[in-house]
């Protein structure tokens, strides 16, 4: 523990972990006033800049690998107020604002100092966090709405008001859902009333996939402004097509406060937070009578009879316990694992010419991440699947929820016993 006193005008970077109490006078972080006995906590994966606005005493807590810098000059980029007051001075409500940058070019910086600018001039302002791997509204897998109408100095200060389930940490493979997921949160803040909306997306940006994902985010919302936050211009292609359009766009530089996170940073931080959600979690067991899959062929086909059940064991040399067949897939479950699946399922195409075609076994359902709906198919929250009892047509989810429950959405990520990720599926495994 530091205390320290610094004259009015100066400015500290500090990496985290590390916390910040005021202890007399004031500091500005990204906008927000922090004054007497309020703290400022930056997480190991961050870092931030404070700037003293008076002649203050602070109290820092600093842990093993933080840091701190006295700084020149502010590290915020004086082109990213010019460019707040350019979209806010056009006086429109309700009024959007899309975020493009690579990994770890600033994109939730830029949009808490944008949140911070708009609530200072009154501004019900919502934010769509569309990075299922990072986000920091709500639960990895998911994307979410937060609505703020007070400063924050970070996004994980914001309470997600609903989320959409995307089932995966990356959207690439999950492009159509996310672009959905997106325009559901975008019409939720409409209905809420807010007067800004600003959608804060992932750093996906190269290949054919990141180039669809935006083009439709964009497409779909139709944004009053595009903000590129980029060293060169290694995201302009993202917004190529809609140069001749009516949707303003921005370029500024990143801030060089950013801290890079590695991969390690990024998946250690997403296992904490599954471990924070889980932590009241209680097992509930669904009647699959009453309950059904969405992205699965698993209750979405005729069960096989015994005899079929029989036929394609044979036909394949496994013990098949269950198995669903419709007119273009077809799910087989085998009492063990099957070390040559691949083979197998190759095998099985050739045989049955089945457009989709999955062999799983029991017990590899156990630990995989899902989102669960109501019966009006509102969002309620996540779960990670136990069992399936595939003969008693049940399955058994941990879950914090508490309400009831229509559809279970199967996700592509897996977690073990204490939630760490030990699976990433292409499609998932039912």
């Amino acid at each position: 523990m530091r205390r320290i006193r610094e004259s009015r005008g100066s400015i500290m970077k500090i990496e985290g972990p590390a916390s910040v109490q005021v202890l007399e006078g004031a500091i500005n972080v990204l906008g927000t006033l922090v004054k007497p006995k309020e703290k400022v906590v930056i997480p190991k994966y961050k870092s931030l800049s404070i700037e003293f606005v008076e002649d203050s005493t602070v109290e820092l807590r600093l842990g093993s690998e933080a840091k701190v810098e006295k700084l020149p000059e502010t590290m915020l980029p004086s082109e990213w107020r010019v460019a707040v007051e350019g979209m806010l001075s056009q006086g429109l409500k309700p009024f959007t604002c899309i975020v493009l940058g690579d990994v770890d070019s600033g994109k939730t910086t830029f949009c808490t100092y944008f949140v911070n600018y708009a609530v200072s001039k009154g501004l019900r302002v919502g934010v769509i966090d569309k990075d299922p791997g990072q986000t920091e509204i709500s639960v990895p897998t998911t994307i979410g709405l937060g609505v703020v109408d007070k400063p924050i100095y970070s996004l994980e200060q914001v309470s997600a008001v609903t989320a959409r389930f995307i089932g995966s940490t990356s959207p690439a493979g999950v492009v159509q859902r996310v672009v959905t997921a997106t325009k559901q949160l975008y019409d939720e803040a409409l209905r809420l009333g807010c007067d800004l909306i600003i959608i804060n997306t992932s750093g996906w940006v190269n290949g054919r996939g990141a180039r669809e994902l935006k083009y439709g985010v964009i497409s779909m919302i139709h944004p009053n402004y595009v903000v590129l936050i980029q060293r060169s211009n290694e995201v302009e292609h993202l917004v190529k097509p809609f140069e001749k359009s009516n949707i303003g766009i921005i370029r500024v530089q990143p801030s060089p406060a950013i801290k890079p996170k590695s991969r390690d940073d990024r998946r250690v931080r997403r296992e904490s937070t599954y471990r924070n959600y889980f932590a009241k979690a209680k097992v509930r067991k669904l009647n699959l009578s009453s309950v059904k899959f969405m992205f699965t062929l698993f209750t979405t086909g005729a069960r096989l009879s015994g005899e079929a059940l029989a036929k394609y064991g044979q036909d394949l040399s496994l013990h098949l316990i269950y198995g669903e067949e419709s007119r273009d897939s077809l799910l087989l479950v085998s009492s063990e694992p099957i070390p040559d699946k691949a083979a197998i399922e190759s095998k099985a195409r050739e045989l049955y010419e089945k457009e989709d075609l999955l062999l799983t076994w029991k017990g590899e359902e156990r630990g995989l991440i899902v989102g669960l709906l109501a019966p009006d198919l509102s969002y309620l929250g996540l779960g990670l699947i136990r069992e399936i009892d595939y003969v008693r047509r049940s399955v058994e989810i941990l879950t914090p929820v508490e309400d009831p429950i229509g559809v279970v959405q199967a996700g592509l990520i897996k977690l073990d016993e204490d939630f760490r990720e030990v699976a990433k599926y292409e499609k998932p495994p039912l």
